[in-house]
């Protein structure tokens, strides 16, 4: 038998201790919620498994501590900031003596929940299971500097993803700004560009599909293959040479646009279009501002929303009179992309990197 370890493999260097092995119920005391329908509105906030409902005129406990489901979303423990109320959905678990709370809700969220669910329908956990789960825990010195740690990164996380809200956020607004019209740009003399035009989609561009089933992929392809996933797959053969704009015809990612330039092959439901006649950027960013609203209106009750060939050969489209006035506002919105996928990679890089200290940071 292999000797079991009990230290991690990265620790602040003063401490030398051996992790001790404990139960869950040996380091926190699980509680329950309850109902607070009888309340009234207050200051106090009230918690799920989802996060915060409404606040009421009184709370359960008053100090800092773990939310984890009770019933429904049951693995992704948070932390509950006192004074504070919990439905009966939600246990709040608090530190026993000598235990730190962010230390323990970084354990908390090492844990796969799922692997103790305990129903075949509605996932859901226990007291008994939850207090028999198996870690291992140093001294509480060693606990507070690991808690204080991982707090501080996931403030750091919190703050990057922050961020990439506000520039999605303001993606939004210069679409809705710019594609209404309402905000415009100069010409190199700063005058005012003439007014846009008005066309259908199938005027401006060609118009077809893709050919093959979904799972038409290979490994290791020579060329790109696009279904309608955001993701891009690999194929040995292509049926188009060209730039053009790939469209979700269908499913969860409907309406969802990618662009390319190349050879490559598509899926029966993605539609290719090429030979377009206006600013490829420009129609890009105009198809993701508007196109979703008219696939939306098109479904029928019940219905899972798609795209028919007349959703987008009749879709009218305004498009600015002059060339110069199409490739600014491509070029913005392109700007704007690039800014957010730097974003996103940065709060990427911060969860690998989470990810690696949790591995050598914990027995």
């Amino acid at each position: 038998m292999s000797e079991q370890i009990n230290t991690p493999k990265l620790r602040f260097p003063e401490f030398r201790d051996e992790w001790e092995s404990k139960e869950f119920k040996d380091i926190i005391k699980i509680n329950s919620g309850k109902d607070y329908k009888h309340l009234n509105i207050g200051k106090y906030p009230v918690y799920g498994t989802g996060g915060y409902m409404l606040s009421v005129s009184d709370y359960l406990y008053k100090n800092d501590a773990i939310g984890i489901g009770r019933k429904g979303t049951i693995n992704k423990p948070y932390l509950l900031k006192g004074p504070f109320w919990t439905v009966d959905t939600l246990f709040y678990c608090t530190p026993l003596a000598n235990n730190d709370l962010s230390f323990l809700l970084t354990l908390f969220r090492k844990v796969n929940w799922k692997k103790y669910d305990e129903s075949t329908g509605v996932p859901s956990l226990s007291k008994v299971t939850i207090s028999k789960i198996k870690c291992k825990v140093p001294i509480i010195s060693e606990q507070e500097k690991i808690g204080t740690f991982f707090s501080k990164l996931d403030r750091q996380i919190e703050l990057e993803e922050q961020k990439l809200e506000k520039l999605e956020e303001q993606k939004k607004g210069y679409m809705q700004k710019i594609f209404s019209q309402e905000l415009r740009f100069k010409d190199e003399n700063g005058n005012d560009h003439p007014e846009w035009g008005e066309n259908t989609l199938g005027e401006i561009t060609n118009i077809t599909t893709g050919s093959l089933d979904a799972n038409a992929m290979v490994a290791n392809g020579k060329y790109k293959f696009f279904t309608c996933a955001r993701e891009t797959y690999q194929i040995d053969n292509y049926a188009f040479d060209t730039e053009a704009l790939l469209i979700s015809g269908n499913g969860a990612n409907v309406g969802y646009i990618h662009h390319y330039k190349g050879k490559f092959n598509a899926y029966q439901r993605t539609y290719v279009l090429d030979r377009i006649e206006t600013n490829i950027y420009f129609l890009k960013y105009y198809l993701e501002k508007n196109l979703i609203k008219r696939i939306y209106s098109e479904k029928r009750d019940g219905n899972t929303p798609y795209i028919t060939r007349s959703t987008l050969y009749d879709m009218e489209i305004n498009i600015p009179i002059s060339n110069q006035e199409q490739q600014k506002i491509g070029d913005f919105f392109k700007k704007v992309d690039e800014l957010i996928e730097i974003q996103c990679s940065k709060v990427e890089l911060l969860k690998e990197r989470k990810k690696g200290f949790l591995q050598k940071m914990f027995v």
